[in-house]
């Protein structure tokens, strides 16, 4: 690939990613006078700002020394990661949805769709194979975060409310429907669930790892 071609697809994952990330504020406008969900309950939104980050440091680290930085590095695969998860919820776990009209609007395009194919295209493309092998582990750190606080913060306030969370409130508590422990799903079923996601995309990361790991010297 051609440095020019490399810097042209690069400005489109910049700019793609830069109207992603402002969709995932309009698509919950309501969030800013009380009536709509928190824009960073959603998995969907962090892996669109760590899209976002990751292509800013690409166009501020130089090339040279792009390689070397570990912590960019680790940030685009942790990008990827989130990534990866977005898109196959999105396409396999939801495919009843893609079928609806209502589906499409360009927020959805754009958040689960078209930045994934374009940030793991990247990676795929131009990404020198420098990963290292703990990168996999590193590229789960964030969504075991976001977990871990949905989990704590519906957890908490289903305590506080006589153990259940009200109905009408229940989206500013649960961004998706198996995450809901007031509709037969347990707690210890979904830490079970989300540790087999776990377990799953450090597998997709060890994939990427071999196709993009760090080369040895000669005279190793």
């Amino acid at each position: 690939m051609t440095n020019s071609f490399k810097r042209v697809f690069r400005i489109v994952w910049l700019v793609v990613a830069a109207v992603a990330t402002i969709l995932t504020f309009t698509d919950h406008i309501a969030a800013f006078n009380g009536d709509g969900h928190p824009v960073t309950l959603y998995f969907t939104t962090w892996s669109v700002w760590f899209s976002l980050a990751s292509a800013l440091c690409i166009f501020i680290v130089s090339e040279k020394k792009l390689v070397q930085n570990n912590a960019v590095m680790v940030l685009k695969f942790s990008a990827n990661i989130l990534m990866i998860a977005t898109f196959v919820v999105s396409a396999f776990v939801l495919p009843d949805k893609i079928w609806m009209k209502d589906y499409w609007t360009l927020g959805s395009t754009f958040k689960h769709f078209l930045l994934p194919i374009i940030t793991i295209a990247d990676t795929c493309l131009f990404d020198e194979k420098n990963y290292k092998v703990w990168f996999p582990f590193a590229g789960v750190v964030v969504p075991v975060i976001y977990w871990f606080l949905v989990i704590l913060r519906a957890v908490t306030f289903r305590n506080a409310n006589g153990g259940m969370i009200p109905v009408a409130i229940q989206d500013d508590y649960y961004p998706y429907g198996f995450t809901n422990l007031d509709a037969n799903h347990t707690l210890g079923g979904l830490i079970r669930l989300l540790m087999i996601i776990g377990v799953s995309l450090i597998v997709v990361g060890y994939v990427f790892y071999f196709i993009k790991r760090e080369k040895k010297s000669k005279a190793e």
